[in-house]
Parts: C-alpha cells; structure tokens; sequence
C-alpha cells in the first residue's frame, strides 16, 4: 500500500538529484546570492529560470512573478498525526556535527512491495469525525444525540468557523497541469491527492489544506514549502512545485504542495512486510532503518535543522529504501519564537517553552521509535484527559542487551546523557547490528573501532603447570596490560599521533615517554592511564580531581575501572558498567565486564556469556576466545574457541597447546587422546624444549589409557601405535630429549628415571 498524510501517509521515490550547490552561490529557502555581486536569483521550485531568475527591487522574480524571499518569523509547522501544541520559549544550543559511518549492508531487510497508487484512493472522501478540529484546536464536527456530524460550521467552544466539505473531484485540473485521480488520505492539516502531472507524464501527490482560512495553517503550508526546497536527501521526501488554485464553488484560493510519489509500507502498518508474530520487527530488520533515518538527521542537523516529529507513521519503506515524509514539524536548530508540535509517546519529555527542538531531542525520537517497532508496546496511555509517555518496558529476556542499553541512552530523561550527534548514535547502533548479525550468523562481523585500540595481548593464555587444569587463573595485574587502550579523542591535539604510536607498547617501557610529552589534554589522560595499568595508589585520587577539568570524558570510567581491578573487581565492574551504556555497540567494554566476572569467580556462566558474544563478535580478540576456554561449561565450545584462533595470530601456537592440553587432562580417554596427537603437528615454530614437553604429555596420556584399558595396534598417533611398547618407546625418547636439555642434575635424574619406568621390558 502507498499512501501520504496521516493516518496513511503517501509514499515518495528513494532517490533523488542533489540540488544545486554551485561555486559562488550561498542556496536560501527559495533563493541564493551570488557571493561576488550580491545578486539575489530566485529559487523557487517551479519557476522557469530557477536558480537565474533575477528578483528585481520590488522583490519578484522577473521569471515566474513570485516573491522569493525567505520567511523572517519562526515556521509554524504542517502535522500530521495529532500532536501536543506547546508555545516555543529560549533555545538552547545544539552542535552541529558532519557526517558518520553508517553500518548498511549488514542486514537482508525484507523489501517492501510497490502498490498500484489507484489502489489507494479512498471511497469516501470525507474527513472522519475523529480528525476534525477547529482552527483552535477544538473537536468540532461530531454526532451528538443521533444527530448527522456536521462537516461545516462554527466551533462550540471558540466561534471559530471551520468547513470540512472543500475537497478536489476526480479529474479536476489544477494549475492547468495537475489533473486529479482521487482523495488518497486527510493530512493533519489537508487533503492529499493523487495527481497526474501533464507536463512530465508522470504521478505526483498534492497537499492542500482543510480550512485555508486557517492563518496558521496557511504558514504551515508556506514553511513546509520553504524546507522542502532547502532539503535534498535521499531519505527526505521531495518536492516538485508549489502552485495555488481556486476553488470551484467560492473562489477560495487553496495552495497545494507537489510532491513526489511512490507506493510503500510505513513502518506503523501492520502488513509490513518485516512485522513478525506480535506486530514486533525483529531488531536485525529494524536497526538498518533507524540508521538510514540517521543518516538523513545527520544531514538535516549538519545543515542547521531538526526533523523534531519522527514516528513509524512517517517513515516509508518501498522496496529496500526507506523515505522521512510530512517536513511540517522540521525548524532551525537555536531559534526562538513559532509553535512547536509533538507527537505524545515518541517527543523528548523537555521539549517546551524552555527547550525547543534540537539534536538531542530529535535523537530522542529515534530511539522511541526503534524501541516501540522492537519491543512492540503502546507509546502513549491515557492519564487525566491528557496523553502520556509509557516508559520503556523492562528487557525481555530474549531481547538483545547492547540494543536495549543503546536504547537506555538515546531516550535518557537528561538531554546531556543522550549521544551528542546522529553520527555518534549510528556508530554505537551499527556496532549494536554487528553483535546481534554474529549472534544470528554465527560468524563474526569484526570493524575497526573509532574508541579503542587493538588488543595488546591474551589474557591467560599459558597453559598451567598443573595437569590437572588447562589454563592458570587469570591475574588481575596482567589484565590492567592487555585490556584494548581507548583511543586519542581529539586528532588535533600535538601529542596525539606520538600517544597512539606509544599504546600498544608496555607501560612501564612508555612512562618516562609519555611523561616527556607536553603535557596536553590527551597527554594528561594517557598519565592518567599509565598509572591505572601500573597500578600507582594515588591513581583514583588523580582521576576523581580530572573528572573536575575533563568533564563527562567515559575515559576516566575506563582508567577508574582499570585501577579498580587490583582490589574488588565488583568495583571495577561498576566502572566498565558506566562505559559499556555509553557505547553500548563496543566490544570492548563488554570483555572487561567478563574478564571482572572471572575475577570475581561468583558468575562464571556471566563470564562466559560476555567471552562469548565478544568472539563471535570480531575475532580480532583473542583475550575473550581464551577467556571462553577458562569459564564455558562445554568442552566442545571450549575447544572450538581455540580452534578458531587463526594461524596468523601471535597466540595461535597458544591456542593449540591449549586444545592439546583439553583433551588430556580434562577427559583423558583413548580418543580424546588421539584428537589431541593431531594437533602435535600443528606446534611447528614452538620453542623445541616447550613442544617435546607437549609431547610427552601426550605420550604419557596414551600410555596411560592403554594400560588400563585395550590395546589398538591398528591405530596410531604420529606413527605410534597405540600398543603398550610403542607409546612406552615414544615416551622414553621424548623423555632423554628433555633430560638433556636441563642444567639442574636432580630434574634430569628425575627425567631418567621416569624413561627407564616407560621403557618396554626386555631381556636386553
């Protein structure tokens, strides 16, 4: 189904010419300057010279007549669902930010499929009782008492007149180029029509008005005109001309948006085609819709405007692109004075007279709208006659915790907590799609991250001295040098480039360095960093004193946790807790959350679970496929995490002593033991004392197994066969090799000793 407006907005196209943008021409509303002469040029859409109409000193256009000039006074903005009518007060300052990474292509969303528009045309075309209101506001229009509603005249409450009876017929002719097909939806407020353009052979949509008496409503339409034209994304719907026309019984004169239009599905209408079981979309279909919004907020805020009204209504899927309509709400980010319009249950709770618009709350609005497609509640309840907010419900089990963290954050009470920028949110929220695709895929979706450095090591990854365990326990000091360094922040700092050529490297080797460096922001906090690592006393002192200087920088949380980890790792979970839920779409947070679990030892099974979605996450850290070898209760998963370590890791040869070590000392059975011997192969490049231990390790095992159990000649391991004097041949020899290579006189009386006893009896 296509359809524009409200309760069924109409579909646009998905792709569109970006508007002209050329060399010496600062483009306004409806006209641009030339920055050399001061020559104003008209750039209204349907004006024959657009761009080079020259707008003569009685302020018209010489080409098509009109008057170009932008609109001094705060727009009033076009609705479409009902909305809360709140009087704008003092802006507060908004940032605006360039453009981010996007993570598309991550996801097969399902393709929404293109009606015929004539499909769309209503059968009755009169305005339902539920949407007529008065120029103020008021319900007008209803049946009272068995009586017929009626569609004109004057409101109860405030003698407002209003008349709900001026509509378009089916073939009317507007603009001498416009011919009508039908009524295709009632707008917030206006008609919306599917037209035939003439001109261009093609179907476009009008937007009028219900009551062009409407003073309000008319500067709605003229402000919705006047984005439109500015606008050029392809997310944003477009327009094509703006044209007025009399009305065939009064005279009226109506004015009419043309826009484009193409059939879709938005995203409230329960036949989309992503909705699954209980009206929900699943979080892989949904999030590659919020970021191709964000990417359209991203550009609308890096060009100075809010969108400040997104709901599912007003977004169209067609095919596999989506498209924001109804621009009516969209005002300059900063500016004071207009109305302001809100959709109750999807509007930041700030937005008032004190705060109107900006990027915060429309980031707000994003996360609303993402949370209410995934976890399918109702945004809105009653409450003393006036709509309110539901809040979020709590995290369903099944519900991935990233997203809901990332949800948390977008849609926090407190502006200042939400992210800063539709760059910022679209980053986080592509990370969010990488963990839920691997959990989904079960193959990892790895990505550079803009926050944290690369790993610096493998926790725990030597194997223990005792036989009966395979890896020692991890050391809280050792984890404070491996855990991944959170990235310069500012590329302009002096230090930088020298800071992050320095984090990989030890920090007890890149004190002195560091300390040499002048002593910058970033300096003062890679300090802050290096003393947390070498766990210095007065470290929590030092960034409890930055915090007053650095502000709300996550950093201090990451170096506060790092520091804490030497004591209680309850405290130093605490810490990575507050990072992880300001970006919820790294791994990195996540891995120190396990490696605090494991500490603790109260949670293993937590443990693992964080070990685990960080793996299958992005293979690039190895720390957590070590870490899934220590706490998961299956063998097999524990197996499989060394076994997809890859060859070019620096802790592959690990990996394998590890899957070796697995199967002989945890379960030591014949054919564990054999699985093992298979891997002794893969042990090239290992120092030559360290694998013959290995080996002998496993000689030992396989000896043992066949004296208490069956021999099996036709069976082997390396060319051994799996007989008594064979493996006790094999494990006598490895056993010399090692002896020799011991300087302490008693280990190689010991080794000696052990190869005579492993020796096949003989009368030699």
């Amino acid at each position: 189904m296509g359809y524009y407006g409200d309760p069924a907005p109409v579909p646009s196209e998905l792709a569109h010419a970006l508007h002209d943008t050329s060399p010496g021409f600062v483009f306004g509303a409806s006209g641009r300057i030339d920055a050399m002469t001061g020559v104003v040029r008209c750039a209204l859409p349907g004006c024959p010279g657009r761009g080079h109409g020259l707008v003569e000193d009685d302020g018209l256009c010489d080409q098509c007549g009109r008057d170009p000039s932008v609109p001094t006074e705060d727009p009033a903005p076009l609705p479409s669902l009902p909305r809360q009518h709140v009087p704008s007060g003092p802006s507060a300052p908004a940032d605006v930010h360039t453009p981010g990474r996007l993570g598309t292509g991550l996801s097969d969303v399902p393709s929404a499929p293109v009606s015929d528009p004539t499909s769309n045309l209503l059968s009755d075309p009169v305005v339902p009782e539920n949407r007529r209101r008065c120029p103020n506001g008021h319900e007008v229009g209803r049946t009272r008492d068995g009586r017929t509603a009626p569609l004109k005249g004057l409101c109860r409450e405030c003698d407002a007149a209003y008349d709900f009876t001026r509509t378009l017929a089916k073939g009317e002719l507007v603009a001498g180029q416009y011919e009508v097909e039908g009524l295709i939806a009632h707008g917030g407020l206006g008609g919306v029509y599917l037209a035939v353009d003439h001109h261009l052979e093609s179907r476009v949509v009008l937007k009028g008005l219900l009551d062009p008496t409407d003073d309000a409503a008319l500067r709605a339409v003229r402000d919705e005109r006047h984005y439109l034209v500015a606008v050029n994304h392809p997310n944003i719907v477009d327009i094509h001309n703006y044209v007025k026309h009399r009305d065939r019984g009064d005279g009226t004169e109506h004015d009419y948006l043309v826009m484009e239009y193409v059939g879709g599905v938005p995203l409230d209408d329960p036949r989309h085609p992503g909705r699954v079981e209980g009206g929900t979309i699943p979080a892989h279909w949904a999030i590659p819709f919020a970021l191709e919004i964000l990417s359209a907020f991203d550009y609308l805020h890096s060009n100075g405007m809010v969108y400040c009204d997104l709901k599912p209504s007003n977004i169209i899927q067609s095919g596999n692109r989506l498209k924001l309509i109804d621009l009516g709400a969209m005002r300059h980010i900063g500016r004071i004075g207009g109305d302001i319009w809100r959709t109750p249950g999807y509007s930041a709770p700030e937005t008032g007279r004190a705060r109107p618009p900006d990027v915060a709350s429309d980031l707000y609005t994003v996360g609303r709208t993402l949370a209410v497609l995934t976890l399918g509640f109702r945004p809105v309840e009653a409450g003393g006659g006036q709509p309110r907010e539901v809040p979020m419900p709590s995290r369903p089990a099944d519900y991935d915790e990233s997203l809901y963290l990332l949800l948390q954050r977008a849609c926090a009470p407190d502006p200042a907590e939400r992210f800063d920028s539709a760059a910022a949110m679209a980053d986080q929220l592509t990370g969010v799609l990488r963990q839920i695709r691997a959990g989904i895929d079960h193959r990892p979706y790895p990505a550079a991250s803009v926050h944290f450095g690369l790993e610096r090591g493998a926790l725990a990854s030597a194997l223990a001295d005792s036989e009966r365990t395979v890896f020692a326990s991890p050391r809280a000091e050792e984890a404070r040098q491996v855990l991944p360094v959170p990235q310069v922040a500012d590329p302009s700092d002096p230090a930088g480039p020298a800071l992050t050529a320095l984090a990989l490297q030890p920090a007890a080797k890149t004190r002195e360095r560091i300390e040499a460096l002048p002593a910058t922001r970033e300096t003062r906090l890679a300090r802050l960093r290096i003393a947390a690592e070498l766990g210095d006393r007065d470290t929590e002192s030092r960034i409890e004193r930055a915090r007053a200087e650095f502000g709300d920088d996550w950093r201090l949380d990451w170096y506060s946790g790092v520091a804490a980890l030497g004591g209680e790792p309850t405290a130093a979970a605490a810490h990575f807790k507050a990072v992880r839920r300001r970006l919820p779409g790294e791994t990195a947070p996540m891995l120190a959350l396990a490696v605090c679990e494991e500490l603790g030892a109260s949670r293993p099974w937590r443990a693992a679970g964080l070990y685990r979605a960080v793996w299958r996450t992005d293979g690039n850290h190895t720390s957590a496929a070590f870490g899934l070898a220590r706490t998961s209760d299956s063998a097999e998963e524990r197996l499989a995490a060394m076994a997809e370590v890859p060859h070019s890791s620096s802790h592959y040869l690990d990996a394998q002593q590890a899957i070796i070590a697995e199967h002989v000392r945890v379960n030591p059975n014949l054919e564990a033991i054999v699985a093992a011997g298979g891997h002794l192969e893969n042990l090239g490049g290992l120092d030559g004392d360290r694998a013959a231990l290995i080996e002998a390790e496993v000689w030992r095992a396989a000896l043992a197994a066949v004296v208490t159990g069956t021999e099996e000649p036709h069976r082997s391991i390396r060319g051994v066969a799996l007989t008594r004097d064979a493996l006790g041949r094999a494990y006598e020899t490895v056993l010399r090799r090692v002896s020799a290579a011991r300087s302490s006189p008693s280990t190689r009386r010991a080794l000696i000793g052990e190869a005579n006893r492993a020796r096949p009896r003989t009368w030699l």
